[in-house]
């Protein structure tokens, strides 16, 4: 059985806005409203430790990693271009009474 997180109001998260997170075990995660639709994601880039809520960039419906320009999927995590060759992990979000939540 997995776990949900509450993570904050829907309608104050912006389209095209990153946040971060953290989960209770302090693994920090990336938020993302992308056209509407409420994505999460590790926060870190598999290539070096960057902070993809903190310097990532969102580019339609990817993330690009700020140090070294690796982008990454959002929906599924996957690796879109050198030097990142591993996805980033995705964790499903729901929307319940007006409230983002992340499952972990």
């Amino acid at each position: 059985m997995s776990n949900q997180l509450n993570l904050f109001p829907a309608d104050d998260f912006l389209e095209g806005e990153i946040r971060g997170a953290k989960l209770p075990d302090g693994t920090r995660i990336a938020i993302y409203n992308v056209n509407g639709a409420f994505y999460a994601t590790d926060d870190t880039c598999t290539h070096e430790n960057a902070s993809l809520s903190e310097e990532g960039l969102m580019d339609g419906a990817s993330i690009v990693c700020g140090w070294h320009f690796c982008s990454f999927e959002i929906a599924t995590g996957e690796a879109m271009n050198s030097p990142c060759s591993e996805p980033i992990r995705t964790y499903p979000v729901t929307v319940i009474d007006g409230a983002l939540h992340v499952e972990y």
